[in-house]
């Protein structure tokens, strides 16, 4: 008997029931690949000490997740470099959705597979008619109460979603030429000689003002917003959930704790998503792109499971392994790279709402680069300045 051939692959640990999932994603690849043991590890190299600890482990790995947004300080080298990956096996660009295929056609392609694109968005019921009808940000704040149990749902701490929310900001009041140098200069700059736009951070203020007294006076800690404010929303028909499209796996484990209720309960015209929007219109949400690259050297290594992982994870077999974990439990909700994902019958009918974020990610602003990353948690860590509570 052959001695199968082992293939160590690291994946982001925000998985949904991310255990679950693990083990069914390695099943479903050893079932189409018998020859290959597949051992996927949770990893999260942003909760370390120093934050490049964790781009200093890829080496032990064959195939690794991460934040396009990093792959720049890979290819330089500064973490043992990147094996450019076959362009039989990225996958055609134009098959990826909205910032995914912007990524599939920079120069960072050559190096990614693109995996999963997130971004904020807003979610309500589309009976909500105040705020399915707001035409402008004084519009929609106008709609939102929370002494009217008319909630907006939104974290507002922590320098990335922090930063993501003012660069959604400059993006709607400035445009995406005059946001990206915006936010470019405070990612390289790191000094107060660049200041906050005061358009944008009157307008998060605003935003901030609006909030319940649970959001702002938790700025100090990190409030356990993927538990709480999806509950919230699940209970409470006129609530507005602003964040990642995971939410909605949350909001649905609520709704199946109801007797008799299995998922999916959140139906696709029961459910509005759409971009918030700071100005007259949303000129594009922020959008965060999750891919897989190959370290240097190991492509040579161990190319025939490294091809079969590549080829898999791009099929809608694997994405709606990584979409439900167990036919009892809800889907994550994770949004796919991949275009046809949004199509297929089986994935759509387990998540009903994924073809609304679908249409929200082709007007998405993809960041893709590691200075535009730092201009947004810069800007992020300004602003928990202003609004640290009193």
């Amino acid at each position: 008997m052959s001695r199968r051939t082992d293939l160590n692959v690291a994946v982001f640990a925000y998985l949904p029931d991310a255990s679950t999932a693990i083990e069914k994603i390695e099943e479903a690849f050893e079932n189409q690949y018998k020859s290959i043991d597949l051992d996927l590890e949770l990893w999260n190299p942003y909760d370390d000490k120093r934050e490049d600890d964790g781009l200093e482990q890829i080496g032990k790995f064959d195939v690794v997740e991460i934040d396009v947004c990093r792959i720049d300080q890979l290819i330089g080298g500064a973490f043992g470099g990147l094996d450019a990956i076959p362009a039989e096996l990225r996958g055609v660009p134009d098959d990826f959705v909205g910032g995914a295929a912007a990524v599939a056609k920079s120069d960072a392609g050559k190096y990614v597979v693109p995996h999963w694109v997130c971004g904020n968005f807003l979610v309500f019921r589309a009976d909500n008619d105040a705020v399915r009808k707001a035409k402008s940000f004084d519009d929609f704040l106008a709609a939102v109460d929370p002494n009217a149990s008319r909630p907006l749902l939104a974290a507002m701490w922590g320098s990335t979603g922090l930063g993501e929310i003012y660069a959604d900001a400059m993006i709607d009041i400035h445009g995406v030429k005059q946001a990206r140098i915006h936010l470019l200069r405070l990612g390289k700059d790191h000094d107060e000689s660049v200041k906050l736009d005061p358009d944008a951070l009157a307008a998060v203020m605003k935003l901030a003002d609006e909030l319940t007294s649970v959001n702002r006076n938790n700025l100090s800690h990190f409030y356990n917003h993927s538990y709480v404010f999806p509950r919230q929303f699940a209970n409470q028909r006129n609530a507005v959930l602003f964040g990642y499209s995971e939410r909605l796996y949350y909001a649905e484990r609520e709704l199946q704790l109801t007797p008799e209720k299995y998922p999916p309960i959140l139906a696709a015209d029961g459910i509005v998503v759409r971009q918030f929007s700071f100005g007259a219109k949303s000129r594009g949400t922020p959008s965060w792109v999750d891919g897989f690259v190959v370290p240097q050297g190991r492509l040579a290594r161990n190319r025939t499971a490294i091809a079969a992982f590549l080829e898999f994870v791009q099929s809608n077999d694997a994405y709606l392994a990584f979409a439900e974990p167990a036919p009892y439990l809800a889907a994550s909700y994770l949004l796919p790279a991949k275009a046809s994902a949004y199509d297929c019958e089986e994935i759509v009918a387990k998540q009903p709402v994924l073809p609304q974020f679908r249409k929200q990610l082709d007007a998405s602003f993809p960041v893709a680069q590691s200075d535009l990353w730092q201009g947004i948690r810069a800007a992020g860590s300004r602003l928990k300045l202003h609004l640290k509570p009193e």
